[in-house]
């Protein structure tokens, strides 16, 4: 048999000791640490959540109108073509196409991809609802047709339907042409001059139920463009006037009340 001695068993003691005094000392710190009491679970029998009625439909539209944001914002930026059609669009901003065509011609549709050219404007870029044109270092927008034929910025008379080409007869062109003077009874014009550079032609007369009249004219209207030629000079009138024989159709942009409008004539 081994003996142990005293010495031994003093150090397991000892070592024993210190071991408890450190417990003590660790269970001491957590006991003031944290709460007397204990947690509960408060569970409160009486509670009935809050009725609320859910319409679908709502959420629906709702969603609808918040979606694209961006979209709607940029339909109206820039500068609105007039002597344009868009008949539809597909694709992202960046990506895609589009088919449009001129007012004057709208069964003559073309397809254009993004940074490609039509009559001079570069397709930027394609929203919701609308095409990006660059020209010139500046901005146009071309409005889907739907979008066009909901808008109020153009009032138009009741008797003229801008929406539409409208019917000029080829006599009547024939007779006017015959007939000059004719022209001065039932129509004025005046040029309208900024400096020295033509800015347009305005209509200072027009004789009620005249030829004129029905062609959707006002008085007051400024005529700026024809066939999308800017009017700077009388002989950008007069050279137009020349070839009508040659066109299947006239389109002239006009200023009225501080907006352009559009109209579209059919010879026929």
């Amino acid at each position: 048999m081994t003996k142990i001695s005293n010495s031994v068993f003093m150090k397991i003691f000892v070592k024993l000791l210190i071991l408890l005094a450190l417990a003590k000392t660790v269970s001491l710190g957590v006991w003031w640490y944290f709460p007397s009491e204990g947690v509960e679970l408060n569970i409160e029998s009486n509670f009935q959540p809050k009725y609320q009625r859910v319409d679908f439909k709502n959420m629906i539209n709702d969603a609808k109108s918040a979606e694209n944001p961006q979209d709607k914002q940029d339909t109206n930026s820039g500068i609105s073509i007039t002597n344009m059609v868009l008949k539809g669009l597909y694709g992202t901003k960046e990506r895609g196409y589009v088919i449009v065509a001129m007012k004057s011609k709208p069964k003559d549709t073309s397809i254009i991809a993004v940074k490609e050219v039509y009559q001079g404007f570069t397709l930027k870029s394609i929203t919701g609802y609308s095409a990006i044109f660059e020209k010139g270092g500046k901005d146009y927008v071309l409005e889907l047709e739907e979008l066009k034929t909901a808008s109020s910025i153009t009032k138009v008379p009741k008797q003229v339907n801008y929406d539409e080409p409208i019917g000029v007869s080829r006599n009547d062109i024939s007779f006017y042409a015959k007939n000059p003077n004719d022209i001065w009874k039932d129509i004025s014009i005046h040029e309208i001059k900024e400096g020295n550079v033509i800015k347009g032609f305005k209509v200072t007369k027009i004789s009620a139920g005249s030829k004129f009249e029905t062609l959707g004219l006002k008085k007051g209207d400024i005529i700026i463009k024809a066939n999308n030629v800017t009017l700077k000079s009388y002989r950008d009138a007069i050279e137009i006037y020349n070839n009508i024989n040659k066109l299947d159709a006239v389109e002239i942009v006009i200023m009225r009340n501080n907006q352009e409008m559009e109209l579209v004539y059919e010879i026929n």
